[in-house]
């Protein structure tokens, strides 16, 4: 036990040196932010398909079927409006392939002009089924052109689903000509003497199950008696539903009590922090008058100096002009300060004008959950009437099953009169045949095949084909972990190769960046072309060019290695934190899983200021669909990223370097 208070040292010890401690803290974060923002993004994707645009184009020319109109890539047409599964764009063939080659669509849907005509053909002697094309955009997004799969299915099964009914429809025209023919057989089948035979057999079995249905009647009258009781027993379980809706109630009238005084003392937090905001104001302007007499008494200092030769060689009229120039720099920094707490109690009080909002409509959401609250007692109450009737009718059928019981022994009774009309229906045979026959030639029409039987099952296929196909789900998500492979490894660097401190002692600032810029872009070169290896070696990526593959990921490597350096040289550990913030963002927000239309739209906003977006988008070009102007388009964005990195990170260097060195050229004066 002597041994934990070292743990209560370090403890300590973290929480006096703040870097250490933000530091900390910070890390602790990280899982957090991770699950929170993957979570966010894609919690659920699929409810914003609506805003994922597929082009449309609809060709087709209609058809003829059994003497009607049919436009059956029309009726397609309106059944996808009515649905907003996509963002849907009807569009001409033309535009619909230039825009799956720009990437403006992530699918695309064609209804070929002779749809309905295949369509409406299953009567014919080989039919053929109706195809409508499928064009996935798989190299813009692989996740996106999987889901347009599975929509594309079910859009299918649908449209086969409205050609089933209207080939059905045509099906029962014919049947219902056969009908009229089997009613004109139904009057002689009244004459039937031979059929009688069998019913007078029929009849005889009726009789002896009767007593058995008597029998069975039995068990039913003991199960309804039950049924009775357990209704019963319902019914009191609801009148204990019914009292705690009451309470439920209750309970929300207290919550309602007990937000209205939080929302008393959100208004005076707000008071408060106006009265906070004058004062500062008060304060800035006060400092600024400070540092303006403060500047004032160095300068008349420096003129008296001047007019006195013989105090300008006093030591102590020297320290009294340094100490009125360091008085005026102070107020002058004092004077900033105030002015930054000005602001933040301006933006403070911004914050608590937009809670006291939030509280508001929470009140107003907490009264309508109120009053839901008494509407719930109300049908609980409402429900507990319905058990009671509910009782009272299971009463009411446990008689009736008493009177199926006795009636069940009646119609035994009376089977035996119904053997009296069967003498009377032998001579009408003759005319059932001849009735028959016709309704047989008429039906004659109709010939079964395989081909009609397969046409039935599938009226619609679906015939795909692919715009820059990916081979499988490694090449789909390669552009994605591929720079986040890259990122992590320039993270990485920055843990075990020092930033910022110099290895010797440097002359100059661009000499100790020319230092640092130079050994992470070399260590870049070697991981990408590392990464780049193996994967085009060891698991066989196959790429539209390996030199432009080559070439692109050593400017992703290089984006990652100059961005990562300015956070950890500028911001030291906390630096590495807010790279690790970035990457985040960079993960939920590149598209390198779902489209960015699929994300929410908060995060949708960071996807064109994020050099992820872009190394993504480029290696979607090399590797699959061959776009190599595009992918020199996210190249000079990136080179972008490492000019300005590299240029803030430059003048970083250069101004530490000039401070450093700023003791050592102006020697302290001797007192």
């Amino acid at each position: 036990m002597k041994h934990l208070k070292y743990i209560g040292v370090e403890l300590l010890g973290i929480a006096k040196n703040k870097k250490v401690l933000i530091s900390v803290l910070a890390v602790a974060l990280v899982p957090l932010l991770y699950s929170s923002m993957f979570l966010w993004a894609f919690w659920d994707p699929y409810a914003k398909l609506d805003s994922l645009p597929v082009a449309v184009v609809n060709e087709d020319r209609g058809a003829s079927f059994q003497g009607k109109e049919m436009k059956v890539g029309e009726q397609f047409v309106d059944k996808i409006k009515e649905t907003k599964s996509f963002d849907w764009h009807f569009v001409t063939k033309e535009e619909a392939m230039q825009g799956l080659k720009d990437n403006k669509y992530y699918l695309g849907i064609e209804i070929p002009p002779d749809f309905s005509q295949k369509a409406t053909n299953v009567l014919d002697e080989h039919p053929s089924s109706a195809v409508f094309e499928f064009y996935p955009n798989e190299s813009y997004n692989f996740l996106s052109s999987q889901i347009g799969k599975t929509a594309i299915d079910r859009m299918k099964a649908e449209l086969s689903s409205q050609l089933t009914k209207a080939y059905t429809a045509t099906v029962f025209e014919n049947i219902r000509t056969l009908s009229g023919g089997l009613a004109d057989a139904a009057d002689g089948a009244g004459k039937l003497s031979e059929g009688m035979r069998a019913i007078e057999s029929g009849i005889a079995a009726i009789d002896e199950n009767m007593a058995k249905l008597a029998q069975g009647t039995l068990p039913l009258k003991e199960g309804a008696s039950e049924l009775l009781m357990g209704s019963k027993q319902l019914a009191g379980g609801l009148d204990q539903l019914h009292q705690g809706a009451g309470q439920l109630s209750a309970g929300l009238g207290q919550l309602a009590d007990g937000h209205s005084r939080l929302s008393a003392g959100v208004e005076q937090a707000a008071a408060g922090t106006a009265q906070l905001k004058a004062g500062l104001d008060n304060a800035a302007t006060s400092s600024v008058k400070l540092n303006e007499g403060a500047s004032g008494l160095a300068a008349g200092l420096e003129q008296y100096a001047a007019a006195h030769p013989e105090l300008a060689k006093d030591p102590a009229m020297a320290q009294l002009v340094g100490t009125a120039k360091a008085v005026a720099a102070g107020t002058k920094e004092l004077s900033a300060g105030q002015s930054q707490l000005a602001e933040g109690a301006a933006k403070l009080l911004e914050g608590e004008n937009e809670l006291r909002g939030g509280m508001d409509q929470f009140a107003q959401k907490l009264g309508e959950a109120k009053a839901g609250g008494v509407t719930v007692a109300s049908g609980a109450g409402s429900l507990a009437q319905g058990g009671q009737k509910l009782t009272s009718g299971l009463a009411a059928l446990t008689a009736g099953v008493e009177q199926l019981s006795d009636g069940t022994k009646q119609l035994e009774a009376g089977t035996g009169k119904l053997t009296e009309g069967t003498s009377t229906v032998a001579s009408g045979t003759n005319e059932l045949s001849s009735k028959l026959k016709e309704a047989a030639d008429k039906t004659s029409g109709i010939k079964g095949s395989d081909d009609m039987y397969r046409m039935v099952a599938s009226p619609v296929e679906v015939q795909e084909e692919k715009v820059n196909p990916v081979p499988n789900y490694g090449t789909g998500f390669a552009p994605y972990f591929i720079s986040l492979g890259l990122f992590v490894g320039a993270l990485l660097l920055t843990i075990v190769f020092p930033v910022r401190e110099a290895a010797g002692i440097p002359k100059s600032g661009f000499a100790l960046f020319l230092g640092k810029f130079g050994t992470m872009l070399l260590v870049g070169a070697v991981q990408a072309v590392i990464v780049d290896i193996v994967l085009l070696l060891g698991l066989g990526i196959e790429v539209k060019s390996v030199p432009l593959f080559f070439v692109f990921s050593l400017v992703t490597s290089w984006t990652y290695m100059a961005l990562i350096q300015l956070f950890v040289t500028t911001l030291g550990d906390p630096g590495r934190f807010a790279a690790i913030v970035v990457l985040i963002l960079q993960l939920t927000t590149s598209a390198g899983t779902f489209p960015v239309e699929l994300i929410p739209t908060p995060l949708q906003h960071l996807n064109a200021w994020l050099p992820m977006t872009y190394t993504v988008s480029g290696y979607k070009a090399v590797i699959s669909s061959g776009d190599f102007a595009f992918m020199r388009q996210n190249v000079y964005v990136l080179l972008g990223y490492i000019v300005v990195c590299s240029a803030i990170t430059l003048a970083y260097f250069i101004v530490r370097h000039k401070r450093n060195a700023a003791p050592e050229r102006h020697a302290p004066i001797a007192v």
